[in-house]
């Protein structure tokens, strides 16, 4: 699925964007940015979820992570 979105940058963000990509894509620059923090809200649910954990299912967890 593509989607468009439409963002306003203030000028700040938009010098600092205009200097990232060089030239390039800035809507590969954007879309790479988005990505990353969405792995990175992932990762941190992944975490909050794993802290979560008691018991069996704490033990269960901790036994698998033992052998990385």
């Amino acid at each position: 699925m593509t989607m468009s979105i439409s963002i306003t940058l203030d000028d700040d963000l938009g010098e600092e964007l205009v200097a990232a990509v060089a030239g390039g894509n800035r809507s590969a620059l954007v879309a790479q940015a988005i990505r990353e923090y969405l792995d990175r809200r992932a990762v941190d649910a992944a975490a909050a979820w794993h802290a979560s954990l008691t018991g069996e299912d704490a033990a269960a967890f901790a036994e698998f992570n033992a052998a990385w």
